[in-house]
């Protein structure tokens, strides 16, 4: 008896094949984003405790020009925190995509999975009635043999 082919089994391989790469590419992206908004995070504690220092120092007394520094600090991280939020929103971005390019992969490997297990189904009830077809021929032969 002939065993179950599936004709696209190799579509269906490469449809697996490439789902297991997008998952390697979105667990990458997924790390991206957290070391990028743990930067951000970082960048922020920063400011922050720049910006308590400062305003403990302007307390206590503070000349112009450790003013004017620490303004153009401040400035400057709050410039680079900015970059940093672009950076973390790229990366989120590309997650995204990535996310719906693994969704869209896993519904071609499904409907491929599906298309499958009807042919086998259909395979298996074929089966099925050719050895009715055979058991009842069996029973018919057996039955005409019998004396009288």
């Amino acid at each position: 008896m002939a065993a179950f082919k599936f004709s696209l089994e190799a579509l269906l391989n490469h449809r697996l094949h490439h789902e297991e790469v997008i998952q390697k590419e979105l667990a990458a992206c997924e790390c991206r984003v957290r070391e990028e908004k743990s930067v951000l995070c970082r960048m922020q504690h920063d400011k922050d405790r720049t910006i308590q220092e400062f305003n403990h120092k302007q307390l206590q007394g503070l000349c112009i020009s450790e003013h004017i520094v620490y303004d153009r600090f401040i400035e400057c991280l709050t410039q680079k925190l900015a970059l940093q939020q672009e950076k973390v929103a790229v990366f989120e971005t590309q997650y995204a995509q990535k996310r719906d390019e693994l969704i869209e992969a896993v519904k071609k490997r499904k409907t491929i999975e599906k298309l499958k297990e009807k042919k086998l189904a259909l395979f298996t009830g074929n089966i099925m009635r050719l050895n009715q077809e055979f058991l009842d021929e069996v029973a018919i032969s057996r039955f005409n043999k019998k004396p009288y």
